[in-house]
């Protein structure tokens, strides 16, 4: 029985083998073949199917490149390429698609190439009978599988880390990289995005991989408050510690940064700075994680001397950007399923379903409310009563309407609303919980399991108000 050896520009040359011995135990994976002359493909083709692999075949690096990055391929062998460096650009970008794709080199007949810096890929040498690239197939898939359990494994783990940043796109894992990157280090952290893209998640997701679920996370709403409540939330007084202090060991977050008042501002930038504040009639070290964000360009800002420039430097050296909803199509799917999960907990119903009808409609909008309003579109919808489980287009299309019309301000959800009223009402009484209960006319333990859930001290531990006076 004749068997192919591959040549320069995939000529072959005829050799008398005996069969292939069956293989007990076989890594499956598919294959993808590269090889720029048609002869070479199909001996390609030949040699990865005779040892029991899928495989399939382009003609260029370009068209390889693309194929891996947008599809699983246990390995690629590529015939004659023209240099390490291309097979080494090729490597990284299909590494940055989290692709576990391994490479197989098939150099031409007295082609000498170097061996690539990476592991993930082989040069074998002649002859290139289909036992040769069988045997390294065999050791390529089996690496490629371990590699994509431990990719997989990796993003179970970053499920859990990032439970609120929902997303499959390229651009939701590259934030998830960005949130790692910044959360090696403890200086502070600018994070940038539209109104409603998640940059509050984000924020809540540097904290969380950096000090974890038990350290504190504190927010102070530059937007909602007055500078002189800005001022007292930072330092505290007699009555009331500071949340520079109740953040200690932890993340305290300034949301919208971009309207704090100038002094403030460059109180905060001194702060950062020295590494220290003052607390009474000394200086305590600044103990606490610094993350900002913002919708606003805060360089322009600086430059036209409406932001501090020291405290513009130093946010900027660590950004992360949040693209808006529009350029991360791909999530849609992903967070409805999530926000349907939300509802039905929220609601005590069974999960509700989306037809592709529906679907098809949430991909035609432009979402300028990003995450927010699709949220809150899928949420109306929850809260209407129902006999139907499954979405409909025109069930979808008045929330819609109402999105498209108030793209200025596609709203708050309930959950945020509540949240602001009692942050401000909390806030006006000086952090005094049964004066904030009475006025919002709820229970003590209420107020308290939800200053809890954002995050604000225990009751009667820093920060809390049990050692007040009671006016």
């Amino acid at each position: 029985m004749s068997r192919v050896v591959f040549g320069c520009e995939g000529i072959p040359l005829e050799l008398k083998m005996t069969p292939l011995p069956p293989a007990t135990i076989r890594p499956t994976g598919r294959v993808l073949a590269c090889a720029r002359d048609p002869r070479a493909q199909e001996h390609l083709l030949n040699a990865i199917r005779r040892n029991g692999y899928e495989a399939q075949a382009v003609a260029t690096l370009q068209d390889l490149q693309n194929a891996l990055v947008n599809d699983e391929y246990a390995a690629a062998v590529i015939d004659e390429p023209e240099s390490t460096q291309a097979i080494e650009a090729l490597e990284a970008a299909v590494r940055l698609a989290d692709r576990a794709t391994q490479f197989i080199i098939v150099p031409a007949i007295g082609q000498r190439i170097l061996p690539p810096r990476s592991v993930s890929c082989e040069i074998i040498d002649p002859p290139f009978t289909p036992e040769r690239i069988g045997r390294s197939l065999f050791a390529a898939v089996g690496r490629a599988q371990l590699i994509a359990e431990n990719i997989q494994l990796k993003q179970r783990l970053e499920g859990r880390m990032f439970d609120g940043l929902i997303g499959v796109s390229d651009a939701t894992r590259r934030l998830r990289s960005e949130i790692q990157n910044a959360a090696e280090h403890d200086r502070p952290v600018l994070v940038v995005g539209e109104p409603g893209c998640g940059k509050s998640e984000v924020a809540r997701a540097v904290h969380l991989t950096r000090s974890g679920p038990g350290a504190p996370l504190l927010t102070i709403r530059c937007g909602l408050l007055t500078a002189g409540a800005v001022e007292r939330e930072l330092y505290g007084d007699a009555e009331f510690e500071g949340r520079l202090i109740s953040a200690t060991n932890g993340t305290l977050v300034f949301e919208d940064v971009d309207l704090l008042s100038i002094p403030l501002q460059q109180e905060l930038a001194s702060i950062v700075f020295n590494n220290a504040f003052k607390h009474g009639d000394s200086y305590a070290p600044l103990g606490a994680r610094i993350v900002a964000t913002t919708s606003a360009d805060i360089q322009k800002l600086a430059s036209e001397g409406n932001f501090d420039r020291r405290l513009c430097d130093v946010l900027t050296r660590n950004r992360v950007d949040v693209l808006p909803l529009r350029q991360r199509m791909e999530d849609i799917n992903v967070l409805t399923e999530f926000f349907l999960q939300q509802c039905a907990v929220r609601e005590g119903q069974p999960i509700r379903q989306v037809s592709q009808e529906a679907l098809d409609r949430l991909h035609s909008h432009t979402w300028p409310g990003n995450v927010r309003e699709l949220e809150n579109v899928i949420s109306r919808c929850c809260s209407i009563a129902t006999t139907n489980n499954v979405i409909t287009p025109e069930e979808l299309e008045p929330w819609m309407q109402a999105s498209e019309n108030d793209a200025e301000d596609p709203g708050l959800t309930l959950r945020e609303m509540e949240r602001k009223l009692i942050e401000a009402t909390f806030n006006r009484f000086g952090g005094n919980r049964e004066l904030t209960a009475k006025a919002l006319k709820i229970g003590i333990r209420t107020l308290s399991g939800k200053l809890r859930e954002y995050g604000y001290p225990p009751r009667g531990g820093p920060g809390s108000n049990r050692h007040k006076k009671v006016a």
